[in-house]
C-alpha cells in the first residue's frame, strides 16, 4: 500500500526541497539599490491626493462578489454542456439543482434591488 503512495511522497519532498531552495537563492542573490524614486510611496510617479483609509462604498465589494458567483457558474456550465451526452442522471439533475439555486440567487438579488446605486 506504501509503494501506490510513494510518486506522490517523492513529489511532496521535491516540491519542498525546491521551495526552499528557491526562498534561499532569494535571500542570497538579491541585489537591493533602493533610490529616491523607488522608495517614494507611489512607483507610478503620481503623489497621494488622499488618505489611504478612504472609505469605499460596500457596493462595489456587492459587485464583484456577484460577479464572481456568476462567473464560476459559468466555469461549471461549460463543461456540463460539453460532456451532457455522457452524464448519468445523477450528474443531470445534480447541475440542474445547481443551475436552479443560483437561480433563486439571481431573483434574490434582482428583487431586492441590490444593484440599484440610488
Amino acid at each position: 500500500m506504501l509503494l501506490d503512495y510513494f510518486s506522490f511522497f517523492v513529489l511532496v519532498l521535491v516540491s519542498c526541497i525546491l521551495a526552499v531552495i528557491l526562498v534561499i537563492f532569494s535571500y542570497i542573490f538579491v541585489l537591493e539599490d533602493p533610490d529616491s524614486e523607488k522608495l517614494s510611496t507611489y512607483e507610478c510617479g503620481y503623489e497621494p491626493y488622499e488618505n489611504s483609509r478612504h472609505v469605499f462604498n460596500i457596493r462595489f465589494f456587492l459587485i464583484a462578489i456577484l460577479f464572481v458567483i456568476f462567473d464560476i457558474e459559468m466555469l461549471f456550465l461549460i463543461p456540463w454542456c460539453v460532456s451532457i451526452s455522457n452524464l448519468n442522471l445523477l450528474g443531470f439533475w445534480s447541475v440542474i439543482d445547481f443551475i436552479f439555486e443560483l437561480g433563486v440567487g439571481f431573483f434574490y438579488v434582482w428583487y431586492t434591488n441590490s444593484l440599484n446605486w440610488k
